[in-house]
């Protein structure tokens, strides 16, 4: 946690005062809003894709444009073009060869680490949720 400096602000990345913890209970402290956590417990913060910076633990929602195998050549896996208004991550899921109801136009929720592959935001292994039509 952040000593306090004016003006500093530090990434908050444990429970502290947003789980009720600590001398502020409630207090958010952090200036992006933590929304959820993922399976491992870990927090992520619900952002636009452009937002989404290398080495953050996100949760980031849009639409699939396209969706890839690559069987061969090492290590199979099922990828997907995500974009919202904002700009566009490329979701990765190694080891899998398709991912029921990840296809074109769906909406989908993801959350994992951002990172860089030739000079794109990439997501490996994202948890996922995808968006029921209609219920927007």
């Amino acid at each position: 946690m952040n000593a306090g400096g004016k003006g500093a602000s530090a990434p908050a990345t444990r429970g502290g005062d947003r789980d009720g913890e600590g001398p502020y209970p409630g207090r958010v402290t952090a200036e992006k809003t933590w929304r959820a956590r993922t399976s491992t417990g870990q927090l992520c913060q619900h952002v636009t894709i452009c937002d989404a910076e290398v080495g953050e633990v996100v949760e980031v929602t849009g639409t699939v444009h396209t969706v890839t195998l690559h069987p061969s050549g090492g290590v199979e896996s099922f990828e997907a073009d995500v974009s919202d208004e904002t700009g566009m991550v490329h979701l990765v899921w190694l080891g899998r060869r398709r991912l029921t109801g990840i296809v074109p136009s769906r909406r989908i929720s993801a959350r994992g680490r951002v990172a860089l592959r030739d000079g794109r935001k990439v997501i490996f292994n994202p948890e996922y949720e995808l968006t029921i039509p209609g219920t927007e």
